[in-house]
């Protein structure tokens, strides 16, 4: 009786004593914790917060008080005051079209026609057993004698087939030897295009067969351009446009672990792509969604091709180029309901939009479908009314407005200029839009976004009270726009967009308060980290 009384004890004091050494030893609560930031608002904002993620999902979150420490995590993380904001989210870019150019002649900013033609000898130069000489990025508005240059500004180029790419991504400059190879004359007509002098626009880009590049080139191109991206804050995109084969290629770095953005591609507009994912079904994956299809009504302003009511204030008689009839728009829209794709539609001119949100309207508003339009420059006024019907989302990107301010008013008139732009007025019918940049056609910074939208200025704050100054957002809708808005237009919402529990751990942290403008400066606001899925992708050094 003795031994089993021991026994007994014995058992006890061993099982007590596991029991207060377990205790002593706790269990990590989260795998990351990240703490003292900020999390801003409109209201006053108290640092020492703090934010626990499981699986890179939010689990909790709570502001500490002076005395107390964060949870317990297997990570935890001092943000040291910073500002944390739900990641930025671009609703409308062009992934591989900014990826491609990393590796081509890149005319952005250029100043001249003759600037140009500098950088394409340095390119040439660089690349002399290049065969093909590729391009992006000239504007002429941009230059002294506001004119398009032609095949023969490149007669000094031998050797060579030369395609540059106007910064709009709707016409194209080439040389004699791409004329002569693809047998292109002035006189060759094209339904929704135009040629002249060796300027390509719209449709007639199509005639060209650009070199295709190899799985290979588009991936590392790929993993460049992510770099990139989350060095500028980015955890999330749509892309405007791609073909079935780039989005497998994506689809397979995202399997593989090496690219961590999640993207929701358009599937474009062509038989073949639309017949590949008619077959194949769509795609919905943590990181990829394929259930959206892109197609054009028109073309650009730059370049003319925005299908306008009246004709060109600079070119009487020219009403633009239209890219869909709308009979062949409203097939396009049958499609898209027949397969439960979403159907997003570019559109910058007035006459354009209308159509559109004419067809648009007839959607059944019981159903959640969300049909997009692209960039919705120009609408006359009375047209805002059909922002209201539920199931269409304005799709913007409000540095086109600071970049077209110096030139928008000879293409329209004065008297089409507050038709244009209309953000705010969009922003009032709908209640949500949707913001983005059209990166590389614009800078891919989403703070040329946000400071574009509340303060309607350029890069140089330039003009002084802003462009169309009765357009701007307010700091708040802004950051909506780009966040919220953005994954709603993308039927993400519940996954990612917002600082919630349940959520994506997707955060933009900025070593600035954006919501007040006493302290935000375009100059000075930087990324301090980008973080995906509860991981540091990108730290500023």
């Amino acid at each position: 009786m003795r031994n089993l009384s021991h026994t007994f004890r014995g058992f006890f004091v061993y099982n007590l004593l596991l029991i207060t050494l377990s205790s002593c030893i706790s269990t990590p609560e989260y795998d990351v914790v990240l703490y003292d930031m900020i999390i801003p608002n409109n209201e006053k904002s108290r640092p020492r917060q703090w934010i626990g993620i499981n699986d890179g999902i939010i689990a909790n979150m709570g502001t500490l008080h002076a005395d107390y420490n964060p949870p317990s995590a297997a990570e935890v993380i001092n943000l040291s005051g910073t500002y944390l904001y739900p990641g930025f989210i671009d609703a409308h870019g062009h992934l591989f079209g900014y990826a491609e150019m990393l590796s081509m002649v890149n005319l952005l900013d250029t100043e001249s026609k003759e600037e140009c033609i500098e950088r394409i000898a340095d390119f040439i130069e660089n690349n002399p057993s290049n065969t093909w000489i590729i391009g992006r990025g000239w504007d002429q508005n941009d230059w002294p004698i506001k004119e398009f240059p032609t095949s023969q500004d490149l007669n000094q180029f031998k050797g060579v087939k030369i395609y540059l790419t106007r910064i709009d991504g709707h016409a194209a400059w080439v040389n004699q030897e791409v004329l002569k190879t693809f047998n292109i004359s002035d006189n060759l007509v094209i339904n929704g295009g135009s040629i002249k002098n060796g300027i390509l626009v719209d449709n007639a880009v199509s005639l060209v067969a650009l070199p295709k590049h190899p799985s290979d080139f588009w991936r590392q191109a790929l993993l460049r351009a992510q770099d990139s991206l989350v060095k500028y804050g980015l955890t999330a995109m749509t892309d405007a446009g791609l073909s079935a084969d780039k989005i497998l290629i994506l689809d397979s770095l995202q399997e593989e672990g090496k690219f961590h953005i999640m993207v929701n591609a358009m599937i474009s507009n062509t038989k073949s792509d639309l017949d590949y994912f008619e077959k194949n079904g769509s795609i919905n994956k943590n990181l990829l969604r394929v259930q959206s299809v892109k197609g054009y009504l028109d073309g650009a302003l730059g370049s003319r091709g925005a299908l306008l009511r009246a004709p060109y204030h600079d070119l009487p008689e020219h009403y633009g180029l239209p890219l869909l009839t709308p009979s062949e728009l409203d097939k396009l829209r049958d499609r898209c309901l027949k397969n439960r794709w979403q159907l997003c539609v570019h559109a910058i001119g007035d006459s354009a939009h209308r159509i559109l949100l004419k067809s648009f309207n007839t959607l059944d508003s019981t159903l959640d479908l969300r049909f997009r339009v692209e960039h919705a420059q120009i609408m006359t006024p009375e047209d805002s009314a059909y922002y209201t019907h539920p199931n269409i989302v304005a799709s913007i990107q409000p540095a086109h407005a600071t970049s077209d301010m110096h030139w928008a008013e000879d293409r329209l008139g004065l008297h089409r200029m507050n038709h244009a732009y209309s953000y705010k007025r969009i922003l009032n019918a709908s209640g949500l839009v949707a913001l983005g940049t059209d990166f590389p056609i614009e800078h891919i910074d989403p703070l040329n976004t946000f400071f574009a939208a509340v303060d309607r200025t350029d890069k140089d704050n330039l003009p002084k009270n802003g462009f169309l100054a009765s357009q701007k957002l307010s700091a708040k809708q802004a950051l909506h726009g780009m966040t919220y808005g953005a994954a709603y237009s993308a039927f993400g919402e519940d996954d990612y967009g917002s600082i919630a529990i349940g959520q994506k751990a997707n955060f933009t942290v900025l070593n600035q308060n954006l919501y007040d403008s006493m302290q935000r400066n375009r100059n000075s606001c930087m990324v301090q980290h980008t973080i995906i899925s509860g991981n540091i992708i990108y730290s500023q050094k």
